[in-house]
């Protein structure tokens, strides 16, 4: 299976683990032992991993500008990141590398789950905490000073 692979550092280009990441998005197959190694090392180091499609970058460009909206041996669009799916620890690492709405609809489908984790959702204010957009600067919410 193919894997894209966000480093915690977003401009990060380069290499690491034998992956070659651009702005960073790197992309890495679980075919064989490096590649399953370098998926763990991603996965305990932060890095968020989500499957990739099968098409790549360019044959996605070349077909949009065929006029084409969907290339042919591409898979249908990948479904939202289902907490269920995945243990405790990928959801956290998940969680890490997503925006504050895609942490809140993460957060609130685990707790919808039959059996809500709490090593989830006992760090929903925090994860909540540290996805909030910043406020725009010079935006004073004491009101204006005497």
């Amino acid at each position: 299976m193919r894997y894209q692979i966000e480093a915690p550092v977003r401009s990060f280009s380069g290499e690491s683990c034998g992956v070659q990441f651009s702005k960073g998005t790197g992309f890495i197959t679980d075919a064989d032992k490096p590649g399953r190694a370098a998926l763990e090392y991603f996965r305990r180091h932060g890095y968020g991993v989500a499957p990739a499609d099968e098409v790549t970058v360019e044959e996605r460009v070349q077909a949009l500008v065929a006029g084409d909206q969907t290339p042919s041996g591409t898979t249908p669009p990948a479904t939202p990141y289902d907490p269920t799916e995945h243990s405790v620890e990928d959801v956290l690492t998940h969680l890490a590398g997503v925006e504050h709405d895609e942490a809140t609809r993460i957060l609130d489908a685990e707790a919808s789950a039959k059996k809500p984790r709490v090593g989830i959702t006992g760090k929903r204010d925090e994860i909540l905490a540290a996805t909030a957009p910043a406020a725009p600067a010079g935006d004073d919410t004491k009101g204006p000073k005497a």
